[in-house]
Order: C-alpha cells, then structure tokens, then sequence
C-alpha cells in the first residue's frame, strides 16, 4: 500500500511510504528479478519464511518532498543509519572496505572518541529488538533481521524498523529529561522503576488566599546513589513533565509485552554486567528501562540516547566533535549551575549525592569555552501516596514543628512560581526561581512568569527613573530570565503537540 503524509503545521515536507508484507514484497514485479526462483515460488504459496507467522508488515521509507519553501528536504534524522549499517553491530562487520567506510563517516560525527584505533558501534544495543530488526527467531527460521537486511539490498527506499525506533526513541528521551533535570547517573537511572517505594506522589493542601483551590502535587524518585553504602535510598525530585514521560514509557512497554489492563510490567533483573548489579541481585523488580524481559544496560540507554540526538551538532570551541552520553549530561547540569546560575557548590553536592566537594568541583569545572568568553491518574496507581499535612498532624508535636518548618523553607514542599521544584534542601536562592536549574518549568504555570516579568519591567522602568543602576540590572537579569523560562514553556508546549498528532490515511480512488 502506497500512502503519504505531510510533516508540521502549516505542512513543510510531505513523506512518500510503502507498507508491504514478505510476501508482496518479494513478489513486487520489480523485486521478484532479484529473488531466486525458488525464493518467489515460496513466497507465492507461503512456504517456510512466508508462513502466515512469519509474514509480517514493514514500512518502505520512498522520499521526502519540499512542499514549502526552497530549501531541500529535511527527511528523518535517521535515513543514513539505516542505508549505511550503522546499527547494531553492523558498523563493525562486513567487507574490509565497507566497514572502513562505515567508520570513517562514524568517526567525522565524533563517534569513537574514546577508542580511536579500535571499530566503534556507538548504536549497538544488548537487547533484542532495540535498533536493531532481531526478533529472536534463527536466520534458517526466517528471521526478521536477515530478510530485512536482503530486502533492503533490492530497494531504493529505506526500510524502517518502526516499533524498535519508537522504543529507543521513548527510552531515549526519558533518559534525557531525568539525566539532564535532575543529575543522577546512568546506574541510578537503570533503578528506576514502577513500585510504590520509587516513586513518590506528595499532595499537600494549597497555601491559604491561593485563587487556585486544587491540591498542590509533587513528586520524586527514591534511589540508591553510588557511594552509599548503606540501604538508604535518596530523594530526586521530578516535575511533571518526567512523570509524563515515565507513564508514556510504561504505556510503550504495555503494548510491547501486550499486557491487560490491571497487569504489572515483567519483573526482571538487575543488569549482570554493570559494576552496582550486586546492590539489587537480590529481587526481581518491574524496571522502566527494560525490553524483550531483560534490564537495559548502561551501554544500550546511552545507544538509545546517541539514536534520539543523532544529528544534532555539538562542538567545542577548537570545532572538535562532542557525543552525548549520560556521564557528560552530569557534568553539564553541574557546569551550568555553578557557572551560569552561581549556586554554591556544596549544593550541587547535594544535587548531585555527592560527598566530597572536590570531586563536585572536578564536575562543574569552566569549560574553556567559558574561561573565553499529564496523565496523573496513571503515576496515582503506581505511586505511593503521601498527604503532607495528614502526616504532620498525626506526628508528635515537636516533629509537628519541625515538619510545618521545612515546608516553609524546602523546595519539593514549596509552591514556586512557574513550575516544580525538585530540590530536597533549603533554597539557598532565597526562591529566586525563576531559571532555577532546580526547577522543572510548567507550561501551565505560564501566567505567574509572564506576570513576574511585567513586574519586572515596571520596576525596571522606576530604578533607572531613580537612578538606581545596580537594582535595574537586577530587573534587566529577571527579565532576560523569565523570557528564558517561557522559551522553555514553548518548546515543551510544542513537542507535546508534535506527539500528540495523528497520521490520517485516506485511500486514493483510481481513475478509470
């Protein structure tokens, strides 16, 4: 079946498709030249790799056409990994020539920086199924993987694993929100998972004269940092938006394991392979980053993150290549909060449950470059609930105190203007949230910056009106940091409108 779709609002591109099954792809006209006899006389009375199990649909990417607007077309950001062999192991494997080519184009994006004499496969998974087109099933059998990959030897298009794009792309973009809003590493990051005692869903009564009566909802993650030595487990807060992308990954592995309403995720086990596996070898647990029942190593969360960012330029200053991977987002996040927001470095240590503030120093170090120049009702079942105000009235008196203290002072039980906070301290900002890295921006909140910033433009105008240079570049700051805010707003409001959409087909009725 031929189908197209136009891509953007208003339409920008429009994307050219074929959607076949084995069978009326190996018997197309043009197709069935390339086949062996015998191949084609299978496929017509579906025998062996054409049995009714094994036929099944895969997606023939054509082209994709301009229909706005010179420029050439823009396509998907990952045509190029699939006609090259770049996933999996592939980059590795092949024709001395071929996989010479492979690595060079590899190494002109920066892939390989770490191992500049060895063969590199930055998108090489330890899970079936994950960029890749293994099934599980053996090649004799009529494996996906070795059909696709004689397949796309005969076509022009590109042929496109949708659902294991769309898996890595969901774990990609998870690891992604919660590496770079709140810290933590890849090993805490493979902890996460659905039981009542990770997540953590904290309602409180809103602050009295609020106009807005609803409960006010905070949530974090507890997890074991590295370097406890204990069983204690560690608070991350998180704002909305990561818990939308934690129930949109649920859903993703819902479909996955084709499970029924009212069942939980497959409990699997903690990654042998990674150096922590013998904190967690002692229960199974429903992990978020799993696949095909097996835990998601660090290696496979960090092919996923490279597949989603693949196309996107990051360089140094001297124009050398950069790679993302979780360790450098971690090294970002605190680069950013001590050199662009100024925040002390005993609270990044705190961020960042980390001990030794020499070593948080190490990770916030200036960059050369600087020395130059919302589905509740799903996280409602999972997490475990906890009403701040019931909890402090059913303690002692003395805690009672303490308790109503802290909710004055700590930010994951404080309201703040335009979105969560996720900081499990006392503010050392004195709640200048505003492009707080501590703070998960909410597009909902939208009104409470535009009217701080209107504030501060009013009172911009009065310091320079008294004379008063430092407290208008004071306002000048806010303001410049509120447009900031709802930059962020707007790209978050954007992405979610760009998932949301629905692809329509509406079949064409041939001429006579």
């Amino acid at each position: 079946m031929n189908f197209s779709y136009e891509e953007g609002s208003p339409p920008v591109e429009r994307f050219h498709f074929k959607l076949w099954d084995r069978r009326s792809f190996v018997l197309d006209p043009v197709h069935a030249k390339l086949y062996h006899p015998s191949t084609c006389e299978s496929a017509t009375y579906g025998l062996q790799a054409f049995s009714a199990e094994l036929n099944t649909l895969f997606l023939e990417f054509i082209k994709a056409e301009r229909v706005a607007g010179d420029a050439p077309p823009e396509g998907f950001w990952f045509t190029e990994l699939l006609t090259l062999g770049l996933l999996g192991m592939s980059a590795r494997r092949g024709s001395d020539q071929g996989v010479a080519a492979r690595q060079a184009w590899l190494r002109q994006w920066g892939y390989g920086e770490d191992a500049p004499k060895e063969r590199v496969a930055p998108f090489r998974t330890d899970t079936l199924g994950l960029l890749s087109w293994g099934d599980g099933k053996s090649n004799a059998g009529g494996g996906t993987g070795q059909f696709i990959m004689n397949a796309q030897r005969r076509t022009t298009g590109t042929l496109i694993p949708v659902e294991s794009f769309y898996a890595a792309a969901t774990f990609g973009l998870l690891a992604l929100d919660l590496l770079t809003t709140t810290g933590m590493r890849c090993g805490e990051l493979m902890q996460v998972n659905l039981l009542p005692s990770c997540i953590i869903r904290l309602v409180d009564d809103p602050p009295p004269g609020a106009k807005d009566r609803s409960p006010r909802i905070r949530y974090l993650l507890r997890l074991l940092p590295k370097g406890e030595r204990t069983e204690t487990l560690h608070n991350y807060g998180v704002g909305k938006e990561s818990m939308r992308l934690i129930e949109r990954t649920a859903y993703m592995l819902s479909e996955h394991y084709t499970l029924q309403p009212g069942e939980t995720l497959p409990y699997v086990a903690f990654d042998p392979g990674h150096s922590r596996s013998h904190r967690f070898e002692q229960e199974k647990v429903p992990y978020l980053f799993q696949y095909h029942h097996q835990h998601l190593s660090d290696s496979s969360i960090t092919a996923c993150l490279r597949f989603l960012m693949h196309g996107m330029v990051f360089q140094t200053s001297e124009g050398k290549s950069v790679v993302l991977k979780p360790h450098l987002l971690r090294h970002a996040f605190a680069t950013y909060a001590v050199h662009v927001e100024g925040l002390p470095l005993d609270l990044i240590a705190k961020w960042l449950q980390q001990k030794n503030l020499e070593v948080t120093g190490y990770y916030s170090e200036m960059p050369e470059y600087m020395q130059l120049e919302q589905h509740a009702s799903f996280v409602a079942r999972l997490a475990t609930h906890i009403n701040v105000r019931e909890a402090i009235l059913r303690s002692p008196e003395e805690i009672q105190k303490q308790a109503e203290a802290a909710r004055k002072r700590v930010g994951m039980l404080v309201p703040v203007c335009g979105g969560e906070c996720t900081l499990d301290a006392y503010c050392p900002n004195q709640f200048e949230c505003i492009h707080c890295p501590a703070k998960a921006p909410d597009p909902e909140k939208r009104s409470q910056v535009e009217e701080k910033r209107r504030w501060a433009e009013e009172r911009l105008a009065y310091y320079k009106q008294e004379g008063l240079v430092l407290e208008a570049e004071k306002m000048r700051q806010l303001t410049r940091s509120c447009d900031l805010e709802l930059q962020e707003m707007n790209m978050i409001v954007a992405y979610r409108e760009d998932e949301s959409h629905v692809i329509q087909i509406q079949p064409r009725t041939k001429r006579p």
